[in-house]
């Protein structure tokens, strides 16, 4: 039977998204200043797209570590 998260592990989740949202919003920074070597005239798009990713990770953060205010 599979086991149930305890009410405890949602602020933990909540860092790691938090962490993983700083991580990729230093890797968009990365990608549009051109240290990661993308060619040119795809950079803006690639760190639109890694942003995008990175605000997604914050908006699940913030709602895990509601959730997790809540229980």
């Amino acid at each position: 039977m599979p086991e149930t998260p305890s009410p405890g592990s949602k602020p933990i989740v909540a860092l790691v998204m938090m962490f993983s949202a700083i991580t990729l919003m230093a890797l968009t920074a990365l990608i549009y200043t051109g240290v990661v070597p993308i060619p040119e005239e795809t950079r803006p798009l690639a760190a639109l797209l890694v942003g995008a990713a990175a605000f997604a990770d914050l908006l699940i953060g913030i709602w895990f570590f509601r959730k997790g205010q809540s229980s």
